[in-house]
């Protein structure tokens, strides 16, 4: 008997530049803040396990890659709002969110993938 193949994990990334916010007063999630980061992780691992990974990237601090190239440039050629939150390397998210949407928005990724 073969065993059942493992779940998909789901890769979560945040990108944000911290130099570039948008709204003067507190408006949402601090992304740049390790502590925000790591309560986003705990919450994602309390609701669904091991199978999600979270990434956060900085394309002030990054270094300049291919991937991080390209978002900037998509960044100013559509105008988008930072942070930006991707579920598996597609757009989900632009501007502000908070963890409730972030958990919200891999609760739809789960369920697509359960259809498709």
């Amino acid at each position: 008997m073969s065993n059942p193949p493992p779940e998909a994990t789901i890769h979560i990334t945040i990108l944000n530049d911290p130099r570039k916010q948008e709204c003067d007063a507190a408006c949402g999630e601090d992304w740049s803040l390790p502590e925000t980061i790591a309560l986003a992780n705990q919450r994602i691992k309390d609701r669904f396990g091991e199978k999600i990974q979270l990434e956060y990237l900085d394309l002030h601090g990054a270094t300049d890659n291919k991937q991080t190239s390209e978002w900037d440039r998509l960044i100013k050629n559509k105008n988008l709002s930072l942070p930006l939150l991707l579920v598996n390397g597609e757009l989900r998210i632009s501007g502000q969110f908070d963890i409730r949407q972030l958990l919200d928005v891999v609760d739809a990724e789960i369920e697509i993938g359960a259809r498709s």
